[in-house]
């Protein structure tokens, strides 16, 4: 029966052109690699190599059979893969986000409703990642901020809105609103963190100046008492109250605005049915 890291050796002098560069590739000796071709030939039953005295090359049969067992290679990958991921799954709900607002929502949940598995969470800047992740069983939920694909369910269960949180005494604070033209070009307080929105900054606002900061509790202080502006939601405030001595302005676009679907795979629907009809009840 053959033995798949022959194939990989395989592959490796296939690449490399030569028994010495593949043997260094693979870290193993020359002769040893030698011994590992002659083995693969005699346990697929044809010849591989066209061999000289001073020079050894893939034949017609080689180079197919580099070919074959590269998928062959890539698809034993993907089941290892696929049943590592099954089996934590088993034990593991992985939740993908794509902000941190929906965290707040959903983990106490899954561990209300499944306590006896542990809850693993990740946020990413894009849909299309946690759409991936879904697809490839890396994920067993996620939140997107865009409507469900075909094969997926998906239930939305809030929004969230942005503003612009100014100082009394900045320029902008006597506004009523303001579009993202209105905000490029100033310098703004950042936190890191805040996943999709970080597309919003790059793409409305590329010539805004940023101060980013990575601690939450310090971005709170800070964005609280100093003379940048910082972005804040409607959901943060509802949360954690309007900050003082603060004008909080709505931004005008239709990007400002977030709905949040919570997402499966279709046939994982009434494993996660508690979820959805607890996600209901929130505005």
């Amino acid at each position: 029966m053959m033995e798949l890291y022959l194939l990989e050796q395989l592959l490796a002098f296939s690449r490399q052109g030569t028994l010495s560069g593949a043997a260094e590739e693979l870290h193993i000796s020359q002769p040893a690699l030698s011994q590992s071709m002659k083995k693969l030939e005699e346990c697929l039953g044809v010849s591989l190599f066209e061999r000289s005295k001073n020079k050894i090359a893939l034949n017609e049969n080689g180079i197919l059979a580099a070919q074959l067992g590269e998928k062959l290679l890539e698809q034993s990958r993907e089941m290892e893969e696929r049943l590592r991921l099954f089996d934590q799954s088993r034990r593991t709900i992985s939740l993908g986000v794509c902000a941190p607002v929906p965290l707040w929502d959903l983990s106490p949940l899954l561990s209300q409703f499944y306590p006896q598995m542990t809850i693993s969470t990740e946020m990413k800047n894009s849909d299309e990642e946690l759409l991936a992740g879904l697809s490839k069983g890396i994920y067993q939920l996620i939140v997107t901020h865009s409507s469900p694909d075909i094969g997926l369910y998906g239930q939305p269960f809030r929004t969230e809105r942005l503003f612009l949180s100014v100082p009394l005494a900045h320029p902008l604070a006597n506004r009523k609103e303001l579009t993202p033209a209105d905000i490029n070009g100033q310098n703004l307080l950042l936190y890191t963190d805040i996943g999709f929105w970080h597309n919003f900054c790059r793409e409305k606002l590329p010539n805004a100046h940023f101060l980013m900061m990575s601690e939450w509790d310090a971005f709170g202080e800070v964005s609280g008492t100093g003379a940048f502006p910082s972005f804040i939601t409607d959901a943060h405030m509802e949360r954690d109250g309007v900050p003082q001595n603060r004008v909080i302005i709505p931004i005008i676009d239709e990007q400002a605005e977030a709905t949040y679907y919570c997402v499966c795979r279709a046939e994982n629907k009434d494993r996660y049915q508690p979820i959805f009809n607890a996600l209901k009840k929130i505005k």
